[in-house]
């Protein structure tokens, strides 16, 4: 048994090999520390290569923290290789830097190849380089493979970084045009998770069921709420997430009763969250179920050219499709739209 054991990687991102041989190395020493490698210029490069946005090392040390936070003897450390020269130069440097951030003498190395064997016997002379399933039997896959093929070896990814890549689709539109119905089917046709609308039902909850005395705070609160209920759909998405409305809905509904909008609200929009707009227009029967604000079909035309330039004046316009149609076209052309995200051949 060893006394303190290191595990290093870019985990770029972290996947289920990463995590075995967290845990393996584990019950081989009484301290595992885990060093994320980080090099912030060549990380972006990386992600850029491979279409993805940025992996801060926050991000990845978030993910594994994440995964073992209930083993009490491995703990995650950052080693901030921005300012020494790329591999396979600055070894001296990164050494020092390696030793600074353990903390402690390290008594063992756990690696998955022996590529580094023999630079870490010169500079780590007191330390044992223990190698273990180099020919990843169990989990036959590397970060590499994971950024070229983000959906297809979904099952990798940690659970924790999923949120992260998880396509997201938003459903808007203005009242009574099917989203709501919209965002459950296909949540339950693509065998994953959705996000449903919180400003529906604040007033029932918290106002009484009166919709007459909303406040500013209360739209804030709305916004808030939608984007906590949004994340915890997010932990549990299988590939694809759908969201009913956005914070751009409360804003709109924000001018509706208070006469202006809210700049709280604002504060959560951000179409940089979502990867599809499917917008749905008011051309289908209105249907009257007591918490709907106007039927008239002139009035409905009117909100929805307001609601659909707010999308388009906070930056949702190259993510956006206006899908119109009876019920049945409006689930076909939705599907389409989606398998085109995920990459399914139809």
């Amino acid at each position: 048994m060893y006394k303190t054991g290191v595990y290093f990687g870019r985990f770029l991102p972290p996947h289920r090999g990463h995590l075995y041989q967290m845990i393996e190395a584990s019950t081989r020493c009484e301290k595992l520390v885990v060093i994320i490698s980080d090099n912030a210029v060549q990380t972006r490069e990386i992600c850029e290569a491979d279409g993805l946005p940025y992996i801060s090392y926050r991000l990845r040390k978030q993910w594994i923290s994440q995964q073992i936070q209930d083993i009490d003897h491995i703990v995650v450390r950052v080693l901030d290789e921005t300012d020494i020269p790329v591999y396979p130069k600055g070894w001296d440097r990164w050494s020092r830097r390696m030793r600074e951030v353990v903390d402690a003498p390290i008594d063992a190395f756990f690696v998955g190849d022996m590529e580094y064997s023999d630079t870490l016997a010169k500079y780590f002379p007191e330390s044992k380089v223990v190698l273990f399933d180099p020919s990843r039997t169990r989990y036959p896959i590397s970060a590499t493979d994971i950024r070229g093929n983000i959906l297809g070896n979904w099952h990798y990814i940690l659970g924790a970084a999923r949120p992260f890549f998880a396509k997201k689709v938003l459903i808007a539109g203005t009242e009574s045009c099917g989203k709501t119905t919209l965002t459950k089917c296909l949540a339950k046709l693509y065998n994953t998770s959705w996000s449903e609308e919180v400003g529906r039902y604040y007033a029932r909850e918290y106002l009484g069921n009166d919709e007459t005395i909303y406040t500013d705070v209360d739209f804030s609160r709305i916004a808030h709420l939608q984007y906590e209920q949004d994340y915890q759909a997010l932990r549990t998405a299988n590939k694809v997430c759908f969201f009913d409305t956005d914070a751009t809905y409360t804003d709109y509904f924000s001018e509706l009763y208070m006469g202006r909008r809210n700049e709280l609200v604002q504060k959560y929009i951000d179409p940089t969250r979502y990867d599809l707009l499917i917008y749905l227009t008011p051309d289908v029967r209105w249907v009257a179920d007591g918490q709907r604000l106007y039927g008239e079909e002139e009035k409905r035309e009117k909100l929805n050219d307001r609601l659909m330039q707010m999308y388009i004046d906070h930056g949702f316009g190259p993510k956006m499709t206006v899908v119109s149609g009876d019920y049945a076209q409006r689930l076909s052309q939705a599907i389409r739209l989606v398998d085109h995200l995920l990459g399914v051949a139809p």
